[in-house]
C-alpha cells in the first residue's frame, strides 16, 4: 500500500481489525471492520458484509484488492465492482481438507476475479486444478528491500545485546509461535546440537499463543541459556538480528513463499528449512541449503551440525541465497509487476 501510495495511487484500506496494525506514516483512508472469526462469524457475518458494501459504495473504487479474506467476497460481488484475488500460503494449501461451503466460496472467489496473484508455483498448481483459468494467474512473491535486507548489515550490536559472544555460532527462527510453524520442533533439536556444539545460541524471535509453552519446554529440556527469546521486533530492526546469525532455520509444517525466508537469503544466511513445497521454489538441498523432513528434530540437529561445522558451505549457500534473491524477488520489481495487473484492468 505504500509502495503505491508513493507512486499516486488514491489508495483506502478496508481492514478486519485482528489483522493489520496499521503503521503511523501510512497515510491513507483506513475502515475498521469488527473482528470476524470463528466464534462470532454467523452472528458477524451479515453485519460486516453489510457494512463493507456500504464502504465499497463510497470509496467507489476503479479496482479492488482482495486479500486472502474469502469471506468478504460476497460483500465485493454484490458492490459489482472489478477486483483482484491475491491468495497465499495456508488458506489455500489447506483447501483440499476445508469444508466444503468454504472451498466453494474460495473456488466462487476466483473464478470471479480479474486476476488471482499467488506468492508461489505450489498455489497457482492449486488454483489451476480447481478449474481457475491459469492466465488469469499470477506469480509474485511479496519481494525483499534489497537495501534494508542485505549482507552488510552489521548485526554485532544485537549480539552484544543479547550477550551473545564472538565466537558463539548463532542460529536465528523469525516464524510466529503457532501450532502450523511448529517452533517446538526446533527446541526439541536443540539439545541434539548442544551434545556436540556447545557455544551454539539460537534466537528465537516472534510471538503468539504458544510462547509459555515453548519457553516451559526448553526449561524442561535444560536449553533455556541457549536460547534468546526476543519476542516481537520492530520491522526497521529485523535485518540487523538476522545479521547477528550465521545459520537461518524454519519448521513450519505448510507454507508458500515466506516472506522470512527470502529476508533471510538477502542477508546471506543459509537456510536449513522444512521439505515443503513452498520452501522447495527456494532453497535446493546441498545447493543452496538444507532441507528436512518436517517434525523431525533428530534431522534438523543433524542439518544444523552439518552447518555449524562446514563455514565453506555455510558462505557458498550465503552467497547463492543473495543472487537468488536479487534475480527472483527483488521489491521492485515485484511492485512492478503488480502495477503492471493494475494497470491492465484500469
Amino acid at each position: 500500500m505504500k509502495a503505491f501510495a508513493q507512486k499516486g495511487y488514491n489508495i483506502s484500506l478496508v481492514t478486519d481489525s485482528r489483522t493489520w496494525i496499521t503503521p503511523n506514516n501510512l497515510s491513507i483512508p483506513v475502515h475498521t471492520l469488527p473482528v470476524l472469526n470463528r466464534k462470532n462469524i454467523l452472528q458477524r457475518i451479515i453485519p460486516n458484509t453489510l457494512r463493507l458494501v456500504k464502504i465499497l459504495r463510497q470509496v467507489n473504487p476503479n479496482i479492488v484488492h482482495l486479500h486472502a479474506q474469502h469471506q468478504y467476497s460476497p460483500a465485493i460481488l454484490l458492490s459489482h465492482l472489478p477486483f483482484i484475488l491475491t491468495s497465499w500460503g495456508k488458506e489455500v494449501l489447506t483447501l483440499s481438507h476445508a469444508d466444503p461451503a468454504w472451498f466453494c466460496l474460495a473456488k466462487a472467489t476466483a473464478l470471479k476475479a480479474k486476476k488471482v496473484t499467488v506468492d508461489a508455483k505450489c498455489l497457482k498448481n492449486i488454483w489451476i486444478n480447481m478449474k481457475v483459468p491459469e492466465e488469469k494467474i499470477e506469480v509474485i512473491p511479496f519481494g525483499v528491500d534489497t537495501e534494508r535486507f542485505n549482507p552488510n548489515i552489521d548485526g554485532s550490536d544485537i549480539r552484544k545485546k543479547l550477550n551473545i559472544d564472538e565466537e558463539d555460532e548463532v542460529v536465528i527462527s523469525t516464524r510466529p509461535f503457532y501450532n502450523h510453524y511448529n517452533i517446538s520442533c526446533l527446541i526439541r533439536a536443540i539439545p541434539l546440537v548442544l551434545l556436540r556444539h556447545k557455544n551454539v545460541k539460537f534466537i528465537v524471535k516472534g510471538s503468539g499463543p504458544l510462547a509459555n509453552h515453548l519457553k516451559s519446554s526448553a526449561e524442561k529440556l535444560n536449553v533455556s541459556s541457549n536460547i534468546r527469546f526476543v519476542g516481537i521486533v520492530p520491522y526497521n530492526e529485523v535485518s540487523k538480528y538476522l545479521s547477528a546469525a550465521d545459520i537461518y532455520v524454519s519448521t513450519c509444517l505448510i507454507d508458500s513463499t515466506s516472506v522470512s525466508l527470502l529476508e533471510a537469503m538477502a542477508c546471506g544466511l543459509p537456510p536449513v528449512v522444512t521439505d515443503i513445497p513452498g520452501n522447495r521454489e527456494w532453497i535446493e538441498n546441498g545447493k543452496n541449503g538444507l532441507l528436512f523432513p518436517p517434525r523431525n528434530p533428530k534431522t534438523l540437529a543433524d542439518k544444523l551440525i552439518r552447518l555449524i561445522e562446514d563455514k565453506r558451505s555455510r558462505e557458498s549457500f550465503g552467497k547463492k541465497c543473495v543472487k537468488i534473491v536479487k534475480d527472483r524477488a527483488m521489491w521492485e520489481e515485484c511492485v512492478s509487476k503488480m502495477e503492471t495487473i493494475y494497470e491492465s484492468l484500469l
